[in-house]
């Protein structure tokens, strides 16, 4: 138990490191995966932090406005888009 512990604590902080880099005033284009509006969901840190949990995910778009926090599965481009923040991995 001890070694699995001991492993848990050196993999673990490597495995969620994944970074995201964050561009101010630009939206996704892309394959959908998930739109969130729950409060939780509704704050750009709640967002990307939701991103960086999904494997799946390689980008995101927080609508300012909406609150809205947009996954995406495949990002195509980025346009620009003043309410918007995104992110992508």
């Amino acid at each position: 138990m001890k070694k699995l512990l001991l492993l848990a604590t050196i993999v673990f902080p490597f495995s969620m490191s994944a970074e995201i880099a964050i561009q101010d005033g630009y939206a996704i284009q892309g394959k959908i995966f998930s739109v969130k509006t729950a409060k939780k969901y509704s704050s750009l840190e709640g967002c990307s932090k939701y991103a960086l949990s999904k494997t799946k995910v390689q980008g995101f778009t927080f609508d300012k406005t909406s609150q809205k926090c947009t996954l995406f599965k495949k990002v195509r481009n980025l346009k620009p888009e003043s309410n918007s923040v995104s992110g992508t991995k």
